[in-house]
């Protein structure tokens, strides 16, 4: 195992200890392949006290990012090694051996949509699970360019006859089902190359995720998901916006900005390297500056002939509170801009990394007028065995494409990985191909 590699193991792990849990042995794995870190994480399904699917994290594994810019594969063989150091440290810790596994994806090459769907209904059964999947098909067929692929296709709600804005259709009596379905896709490039980073190990792709709703299923509520609002993950290279109400998902999007971002900023401030304003951000950082005092003081390694220098910790936060706020007025735009602003009633839930930085929640209750929290994976009742590293925001991601393996239902058309792959395995061929390489004679 690489040094640069950690298994995410601790004598802390979140535990319902009111629940008695029954374990099925039943083996599922998630990638959570991010601009600053990759992280790994292995489950077991479980049913709790009432017999509800629920998930028990047996380990984990996270390495530092490398081959990545905004969540976009830009050096297939660097991400392909720090991917696996994740995945080795995972069944490390585990135990298990991680033969497939559910897939995160970002990056500014996503785009989003909407389409309806139809399709008839037999009068004496009512809906059934595959009338929702013929609807979903058909709002499917819609034009994409060539470059591009589906990834998702998620109902926002349905319509049986006349009655409008069902959530859940299934037994509902009536002639014709109707769907608006909310359409995510990538190109396929980038695509392709995020897949052959995980085939590589031999692993299979149970399917490609949407990294927004993975976190969404980590950190929000049913009554939060039910009510309507926004989920912004913070990450390193990105922001991930997605909109949920009605228990649907209604708008999607990727922002070019994230904690990268403002680590950058102080670096350029402080004229100082990007891993020492690393860690003053980390350390010192504050998104409500004038709560600290004029006179506090930090130490920092920088550029030129004299490699320390003192500086306002005052100063770093101004400078980190400048970019925070920009991302907030920019998510406030574009929740204007979707016409769905006033749908979210229960306000922003914010995760990620970056969410972490003391402030962060009065600064963006501030600029967006509506209320707001941090969410974390160890709140979700249905995870078990956190260990404290994995109780963080910034592994919602990671814990919420566990959950997303146990929800798989009519209410989206679910696409394993091999049928994203074109039927000639050029992928494989390169893959193989460049590996080889790598390995000795």
């Amino acid at each position: 195992m690489s040094l640069d590699a950690t298994p995410l193991h601790s004598e802390t792990r979140s535990e319902k200890p009111s629940e008695k849990l029954s374990v099925t042995r039943e083996i599922i794995a998630a990638v959570d392949v991010g601009t600053t870190k990759i992280c790994a994480l292995v489950g077991t399904v479980i049913h709790d006290s009432l017999g509800n699917l629920a998930v028990r994290v047996l380990g984990g594994g996270v390495t530092p990012s490398r081959g990545l810019r905004r969540g976009v594969v830009m050096d297939v063989p660097e991400v392909t090694t720090a991917i696996g150091e994740a995945l080795e440290s995972a069944e490390q810790e585990s135990g298990e051996q991680i033969t497939s596994a559910y897939l995160g994806i970002a990056g500014n090459h996503i785009a989003t949509s909407n389409s309806a769907g139809i399709s008839p209904i037999d009068g004496r059964h009512g809906v059934t699970g595959n009338d929702m999947q013929r609807a979903l098909e058909g709002a499917r067929a819609v034009q994409i360019p060539a470059n591009r692929q589906i990834i998702h296709v998620i109902a926002r709600h349905w319509k049986v006859d006349e009655q409008e804005n069902i959530q859940q259709p299934l037994g509902i009596l009536g002639s014709r089902l109707e769907v608006d379905a909310h359409i995510v896709t990538g190109t396929i490039n980038a695509i392709n190359n995020l897949a052959q980073c995980v085939l590589a190990h031999g692993i299979d792709i149970d399917e490609l995720v949407l990294e927004p709703l993975a976190s969404g299923e980590a950190v929000l509520t049913a009554e939060e998901r039910q009510m309507g609002v926004v989920m912004a993950d913070l990450g390193g290279g990105t922001t991930d916006l997605a909109l949920f109400r009605g228990n649907g998902l209604w708008h999607t999007e990727v922002l070019d900005v994230g904690g990268s971002h403002m680590t950058n900023d102080v670096a350029i401030g402080l004229r100082a390297p990007f891993e020492v304003a690393e860690e003053l951000k980390l350390r010192y950082g504050h998104l409500q500056p004038e709560r600290i005092a004029e006179d506090e003081q930090v130490w920092a390694t920088v550029f030129g002939d004299k490699p320390e220098r003192t500086f306002s910790r005052r100063f770093i936060s101004q400078i980190l509170q400048a970019r925070a706020e920009e991302t907030a007025e920019l998510i406030q735009s574009r929740i204007v801009k979707s016409s769905y602003g006033n749908m979210v009633p229960a306000g922003l839930v914010l995760t990620g990394g970056a969410s972490q930085l003391p402030g962060a929640v009065d600064l963006f209750r501030r600029i967006l007028r509506m209320p707001v929290r941090i969410g974390s994976p160890v709140d979700h009742p249905a995870v078990h065995g956190l260990s404290r590293e994995l109780q963080s925001p910034a592994f919602a991601t990671a814990a919420g494409l566990l959950l997303w393996a146990l929800y798989e239902d009519a209410r989206a058309i679910h696409y394993p990985m091999q049928r994203m792959i074109p039927e000639n395995g050029q992928i494989l061929d390169r893959v193989g191909g460049w590996l080889k390489s790598l390995l000795p004679d």
